[in-house]
């Protein structure tokens, strides 16, 4: 069914402002009034660390291109609308997420946020707020080659700030869960391809009233494409930022979706595609790298 694109007018009737050289604003005539007086500026310096960090892995874009992230702000009466928020994520008190960038110089997709998620906020950010923030920037970073596959988009967002930044180590209670996980959880790739299709992903909890993180199916997701990271680090014998680069190219290079991109990985990574579609070897694989790094970690303390 047809819908009316409101984002789309909602831009093009909006406001620009320049916040550094890689990030652009676009809000509301009501809404620039409140960046005028520095009403967002803690929550954008925030945005620009976690987007400096990311930049720090020196990714190289499709046609060596070198994308503005945008952050569309939209109010808050109207933000579950604007950014189309899945009805299990709203709870409403505002949101953010990846929407689709209007602005030519701009990533694939700009960053959705509504107004009261940068009103006023600390200039200091926690841990699980950092790797969200991250979570979400790593989504517009993956725009320039995939969106495909919500096993593989979120897998990929989890893995950027979890695994490739380090930051699972200082993540306390996401640790903790993985520690602790009890492996009838972990959902293999078909069985994740599977809730995508009956709309079941992301709906069971590990933890209530937490982050996209601590959801089974983006655990599971995070664990396959960690792996995948992993064991491309060990049969080629390059960092873990190369192996990033690495898999996001694979997967661009894929003319595949659901269970053929699966086996595509499979060849690109050489394992068994049966093994990486139905089996959990390559998360439990994962899942055992961090408990060793958990202990070490223990050992050196």
């Amino acid at each position: 069914m047809y819908q009316k694109d409101v984002l789309r007018e909602y831009i093009l009737s909006s406001e620009i402002r320049v916040f550094s050289k890689e990030i652009k604003v676009r809000l509301s005539k009501d809404l620039a009034i409140k960046y005028d007086n520095g009403v967002y500026q803690n929550a954008l310096l925030n945005i620009q660390s976690s987007l400096q960090m990311i930049n720090s892995l020196n990714i190289r874009y499709p046609a060596n291109s070198n994308p503005i992230l945008y952050l569309y702000i939209v109010p808050d009466d109207r933000y579950a609308k604007l950014l189309r928020i899945p009805k299990y994520f709203d709870k409403g008190t505002g949101g953010g997420k990846p929407v689709n960038c209007y602005d030519l110089d701009g990533f694939n997709s700009a960053y959705g946020l509504s107004q009261n998620l940068l009103e006023n906020k600390p200039l200091e950010m926690g841990i699980s707020k950092r790797v969200n923030e991250i979570h979400e920037l790593s989504h517009i970073i993956h725009s320039q080659f995939f969106s495909k596959n919500q096993t593989i988009c979120e897998g990929f967002a989890e893995t950027l700030p979890l695994y490739t930044l380090g930051l699972e180590e200082l993540f306390d209670e996401h640790q903790t869960i993985l520690l602790h996980l009890d492996e009838n959880k972990i959902l293999s790739a078909q069985e994740l391809l599977n809730s995508e299709q009956d709309g079941s992903y992301g709906v069971a909890e590990a933890l209530p009233n937490k982050s996209c993180s601590f959801r089974y199916s983006y655990i599971s997701s995070y664990l396959f494409v960690r792996g995948c990271l992993e064991t491309l680090v060990e049969k080629e014998g390059i960092s873990k930022i190369e192996a990033t680069q690495r898999f996001l190219e694979i997967v661009k290079q894929s003319e595949c979706t659901n269970e053929w991109l699966i086996f595509d990985i499979a060849n690109a990574i050489g394992i068994s595609q049966e093994i990486l579609l139905n089996g959990k070897d390559m998360q439990k694989k994962a899942l055992d790298s961090i408990k060793l790094i958990a202990t070490n970690n223990i050992i050196r303390k």
